[in-house]
């Protein structure tokens, strides 16, 4: 095999490169080391259903719709209230979640109430809750809730939603006895309701979950 020989110079020059991108290389994860990842607050709306997870499953239509739009979403029975708030808890205070919004239908309605009430007493601020027919009596809605919109009807088993003593956000009580065409259990899926939830969404989702 026939060996070729470099001039003096080349060999210098050569030399001296390799040594450059070994110092680099060697260099290059220790600089890696000292970017962090940024953490973006993402808006996030919990969906309750009511009871047996049966009459409720427009909340999973709503759900869809939500997330067509890019913001995440998470449908559940209203028994699992506690776990979301601890979980929205968690993610508020890590910097991972921005806007929480809360939608419940029937005694899921109570339980985005009763979860809006836990994130109060754990300082983290809801922009927006949204109820469907809460069924016999309601839970004040409480001092860390921007706005609150029930949908209710007065001549069948839905309530008004009260104000907390310390509220001071929006408070809307809609009530829905003049629609014939909908009823507790259709309310739920009705579309022009899904649209004017829709459109709450879409406004507070910039908000902060942070006071």
């Amino acid at each position: 095999m026939k060996m070729r020989h470099w001039p003096a110079g080349c060999a210098v020059v050569i030399l001296l490169l390799l040594v450059l991108s070994a110092t680099t290389f060697a260099q290059a994860p220790a600089a890696q080391g000292t970017t962090r990842a940024r953490v973006v607050a993402a808006p996030h709306v919990y969906l309750m259903r009511g009871l047996l997870n049966m009459f409720s499953l427009g909340m999973d239509r709503l759900g869809e719709k939500i997330e067509r739009h890019g913001i995440p979403t998470t449908v559940a029975n209203q028994l699992a209230w506690d776990e979301l708030a601890d979980e929205a808890i968690a993610n508020c205070k890590s910097g991972r979640l921005g806007a929480i919004m809360l939608i419940g239908h029937s005694a899921g309605a109570i339980s985005a109430i009763k979860m809006a009430n836990r994130l109060n007493q754990a300082g983290v601020i809801v922009a927006l809750v949204v109820t469907f027919d809460p069924v016999l009596s309601s839970p004040p809605v409480t001092a860390n809730v921007r706005k609150l919109v029930n949908f209710y009807f007065s001549n069948g088993v839905g309530t008004t939603v009260p104000p907390g003593t310390m509220f001071h956000g929006s408070l809307i009580n809609v009530d829905l006895k003049a629609r014939n065409d909908l009823g507790h259990i259709s309310l739920g899926q009705a579309d022009d309701i899904h649209d004017q939830v829709l459109r709450y969404v879409l406004a507070a989702r910039n908000g902060s979950c942070h006071r």
